[in-house]
């Protein structure tokens, strides 16, 4: 299923309400509810002025080499504790952090 992804801060809260609605209705035993969440984070993410505007448009914003990819990051984790079985990303720093963090969140401890 794909919930029509929004990027952080255009349209997130309301994308995770649907899923966490979704997931909630699975659990409940609707079989068509129980398929696998994608979310195509990159493609959003990216068309977002605070992953795409330059520095030098908006200073205090910081460098977009950072802040681009720290926007994906967010939005991909805030989406995973959603309920997201599928994340579509785009940046490769993005990429390697969810990854990390979706390691940490699985060790045994």
């Amino acid at each position: 299923m794909h919930h029509a992804t929004g990027a952080l801060g255009y349209g997130l809260e309301y994308t995770y309400s649907i899923m966490e609605r979704s997931r909630l209705a699975a659990l409940q035993g609707d079989r068509m509810m129980s398929m696998p969440m994608v979310n195509f984070v990159g493609q959003e993410v990216w068309r977002a002025k605070e992953a795409k505007t330059s520095e030098e448009e908006i200073p205090e914003w910081g460098p977009i080499a950072s802040r681009g990819p720290l926007w994906e990051i967010t939005t991909a984790v805030s989406y995973l504790q959603g309920g997201a079985d599928i994340l579509v990303m785009r940046h490769p720093k993005a990429v390697d952090s969810v990854k990390k963090t979706i390691g940490d969140l699985m060790k045994k401890e």
